[in-house]
């Protein structure tokens, strides 16, 4: 009969558990080190963001503080660029930092202002005017609230605010947004805009019932149901399905009761570029759900390509003038090449009919302002939004240079160089940079 082997004692417990108890011992204490040592490079992250941003805010009160002194154009402009670029990069450093004073939405919304109204003013200071009254007591204010701003992030990070997670759990206080100076500006991120009213709704507002029945008639097959409102600029009634036709929400405005937005569930995952052929009928798939719908004309733009959906945008056109502000997303399944989703919050809020100008310049004269490096393929006339508030007309140039496409758009009225874009092909779809 086989023998078991004598079991080993040391100190009363079996040898076993107390090589167990070690090397779960070594396990933790490296386990310790580990999360010490982690610790350790998110404090140094932490520290060296919250310097970046002391540095940045007091550098900033410096730059508008010599602002005030510039008088001529060119150093008004090399200014206004480095209030742009010392802004951004307070804000970056910000965005670094968890929240601790509870008020870094408003000094986040705060530096995105400055960084906008810098450039606003240094494109009518390269536009030969002068900068009013108000526009140098804006100044000014900016100067005082960044000087403040710099000596309440002077120093070293508080590292009280870490404790216990106090530092990752404060709540935005809204009202810390009425601390920082107003600026009224025409900018995609003045206050005028954010405060704008929607313009591409009519018509009475509707309740839940008929937002129901709007939807329902829409989607006649899937059986909807209410999941609630969506408060906002635009108010939607918002609906779901799930059921044999997979995932689908809708949202439908209260004002007007006007399709605002629906995602389904493509059929298949593919996500290469379609041929030029394939394109052609997701386009023509596109176009007429645009035309059913009753948005009427629209100009195709650019693709994005997802796992089995191809994102076709379009926007709407007056008198051949293209509308880029009343943009529609249209999303089509690659392997039914019928419309699955659809996103016109911005044509919702933006379109309504324009009162275009004749152009001053003639299309000869943009085709003239282009660089001689560029080939021109293409030219129209198009209303690009420089803020919620204000579209210039301009020429769309549409270019290339050594297989490389640019789009630049001359203003149609002085001839001045609104934007210069680069056109990506890549495997994910046109990528504007």
């Amino acid at each position: 009969m086989m023998r078991l082997p004598k079991k080993i004692w040391l100190f009363g417990l079996p040898a076993v558990l107390l090589i167990g108890f070690a090397v779960l011992g070594v396990l933790f204490l490296k386990q310790r080190d580990t999360i010490a040592a982690q610790q350790r490079v998110i404090d140094a992250q932490t520290e060296s963001a919250y310097r970046a941003l002391s540095d940045d805010l007091y550098d900033l009160s410096v730059a508008l503080s010599k602002m005030e002194a510039a008088s001529s154009p060119a150093s008004l402009s090399k200014s206004f660029s480095e209030v742009r670029r010392l802004s951004a990069g307070a804000a970056r450093a910000l965005s670094l930092l968890p929240v601790s004073y509870g008020d870094d939405a408003g000094l986040m919304q705060f530096l995105t202002r400055t960084g906008d109204y810098a450039q606003t003013l240094m494109d009518r200071v390269l536009n030969g005017q002068m900068l009013s009254q108000e526009q140098l007591d804006s100044l000014s204010d900016l100067r005082a609230c960044c000087a403040d701003l710099s000596s309440t992030y002077d120093g070293s990070a508080p590292q009280d605010a870490f404790a216990d997670g106090a530092f990752y759990g404060g709540e935005t206080n809204e009202d810390n947004l009425a601390q920082y100076p107003s600026l009224l500006y025409d900018g995609p991120f003045s206050e005028s805009s954010e405060n704008a009213p929607p313009e591409g709704l009519s018509g009475d507002r509707i309740d839940e019932a008929e937002a129901m029945r709007i939807a329902s008639a829409l989607f006649s097959n899937r059986t909807l149901r209410f999941d609630g409102r969506t408060e906002g600029t635009i108010v939607t009634y918002d609906f779901s399905a799930s059921d044999a036709g997979g995932e689908l929400c809708v949202s439908i405005t209260e004002q007007g009761g006007a399709l605002y937005y629906f995602m389904g569930e493509p059929a298949g995952d593919r996500n290469d570029p379609p041929s030029d052929a394939e394109s052609e009928r997701l386009h023509e798939a596109a176009s007429a759900y645009l035309n059913s719908q009753g948005f009427g004309e629209m100009s195709p733009s650019y693709a994005q390509y997802y796992a089995g959906t191809v994102v076709l945008n379009y926007a709407a056109m007056q008198s051949g003038v293209i509308l880029y502000a009343d943009l529609v997303k249209v999303y089509v399944d690659r392997d039914t090449q019928t419309v699955i989703g659809l996103d016109a919050s911005n044509y919702r809020f933006h379109h309504r009919p324009r009162h275009v100008a004749l152009p001053v310049l003639t299309e000869q004269d943009a085709r003239d302002r282009i660089s001689d490096a560029l080939t021109i393929e293409q030219v129209s006339l198009a209303l690009i939004p420089k803020c919620n508030t204000r579209e210039v007309l301009c020429y769309e140039c549409k270019c290339t240079r050594n297989d490389v496409f640019f789009i630049v758009y001359i203003n149609a009225e002085t001839g001045a160089e609104e934007e210069i874009f680069e056109v990506v092909n890549s495997d994910e779809g046109d990528l504007v940079v």
